[in-house]
């Protein structure tokens, strides 16, 4: 969960003077989960005095163990009012699974997908604004969504307070009792470009026969009583509204042009949400710089006003797991920048060699790993490594084989002095005797 520090989880050996067998799973990580995303109250105010909490991109992968994947998703969101990523609700049939655990988030900077999910009513009661900065995407159709329902039997899906889609389709396909969700006007959501709302229903049964709207509901509900009405600020406004939003049908009604999902007035402190960033209660075409230019002294100075841009937040600090760049918090340097006391600072010469991966260790990739000194990802190491790794993808066809690696090729990792995530090693050969490739 996101509350919860990264530790690692096994660490046993089991050694001769042949050979050694090792089953490592260890995680290496520069900061505690917990620490990074349950902020002190003093920088509450700049993410709306909520909790910020890392999505997930396990897209439709059918976990091993069901109770931990709901407990995972459970501890991960409980109290969670900002998704930083995907949300995924997947493989979860037991319909008398809790998922109370989702009322508070208000936010999803990527897509919410619900696959595989028997649970009679999901409700996301707080949910105003999914962003799709990352989009989901099936083989079998061209639209990328933001969001996806499929496959399910619940019977409501209940987002009374979503009011805008900023980028991605709506896709609602082959779900077996879904009820109401046709009754809404998706125009009225969907802001992107070229996004569209797209429903399939392929099954020989009939659709399953619904209550109507409750009777104070103008147009469109997301399931039964006075509460699940669907709100409107778009379709119904003025043709004066050059932003597209509003909070009446008169034409001095209109939001600011900063607003996103509707409004209460006309000004930037009265959006439900922000088109581009939130800054202590106010919408902000940009976050304030960190410098500001001082036109007596003819020289660049540090602005005390300044704020770091995250996601769509202005932030005094960065989450500890997070490196600041020219006023924004990221993920990693860009080139010629190296990471300094979590800052992002030029090379003094040539610069540390950062190389992204996550996946199984081969004779096809061990030279890729040459020169590295920081691993964003992680490594993992099987037999296959030494014996032969035959490529299988996700639809059980097979790729690429390749062929049997020596274990002398891992000094190749010898430059290597942070791994950001694990190593799992999981392998056995006469001559893997040590870890020395790993001494740095």
């Amino acid at each position: 969960g996101c509350d919860k520090p990264l530790v690692p989880s096994t660490f046993k050996i089991k050694m001769n003077s042949s050979h050694i067998f090792i089953l490592l799973v260890a995680t290496f990580a520069s900061f505690s989960a917990s620490q990074a995303l349950e902020r002190p109250k003093e920088r509450d105010s700049n993410v709306r005095h909520g909790k910020i909490c890392i999505g997930t991109n396990g897209r439709m992968s059918v976990p091993s163990n069901r109770e931990h994947h709901y407990r995972n998703l459970r501890d991960r969101y409980t109290n969670c009012t900002y998704v930083d990523g995907n949300l995924e609700l997947t493989w979860l049939q037991d319909e008398n699974l809790d998922l109370s655990f989702l009322e508070h988030i208000r936010e999803v900077t990527g897509y919410v997908l619900i696959s595989h999910v028997d649970v009679r009513r999901i409700i996301l009661p707080s949910l105003q604004i999914v962003r799709g900065r990352t989009l989901f995407k099936l083989t079998v159709q061209d639209d990328e969504f933001a969001l996806i329902v499929t496959l399910s039997k619940m019977h409501n899906l209940e987002m009374p307070a979503l009011r805008d889609i900023l980028r991605g389709s709506v896709g609602i396909l082959n779900n077996y009792n879904l009820c109401h969700i046709k009754t809404i006007q998706w125009d009225e959501i969907i802001t992107g470009q070229n996004a569209r709302y797209v429903y399939v229903y392929n099954f020989k049964e009939p659709e399953r026969d619904c209550t109507p709207c409750h009777e104070s509901c103008e147009n469109g509900c997301w399931g039964e009583g006075p509460n699940n009405c669907q709100k409107f600020s778009k379709i119904n406004c003025a043709a004066q509204c050059h932003s597209g939003r509003c909070f009446g049908p008169k034409p001095r009604e209109c939001c600011h042009l900063f607003c996103a999902g509707g409004c209460t007035g006309p000004k930037q402190s009265d959006c439900l949400a922000c088109k581009n960033f939130y800054d202590d209660g106010v919408c902000k075409q940009e976050c304030p710089p960190m410098q500001i230019y001082n036109p007596i002294k003819y020289k660049w100075e540090r602005d005390p006003q300044g704020k770091y841009a995250y996601g769509a937040t202005c932030v005094k600090e960065c989450p500890e797991h997070l490196l600041k760049d020219n006023g924004a918090c990221v993920r990693a340097c860009p080139p010629k920048k190296k990471a300094v006391d979590g800052e992002c600072v030029p090379c003094d010469g040539p610069c540390p060699k950062i190389c992204h991966f996550t996946d199984t260790v081969h004779a096809g990739n061990i030279d890729t790993f040459r020169n590295c000194t920081v691993l964003e990802g992680s490594l993992t190491i099987l037999d296959s490594t030494f014996n032969g790794f035959q490529q299988i993808y996700q639809n059980f066809t097979f790729g690429p084989r390749y062929p049997a690696m020596d274990p002398s090729k891992l000094e190749v990792f010898g430059t290597l002095k942070e791994v950001t995530g694990y190593i799992n090693i999981q392998a056995h050969h006469p001559r893997f005797t040590n870890l020395s490739a790993f001494s740095n």
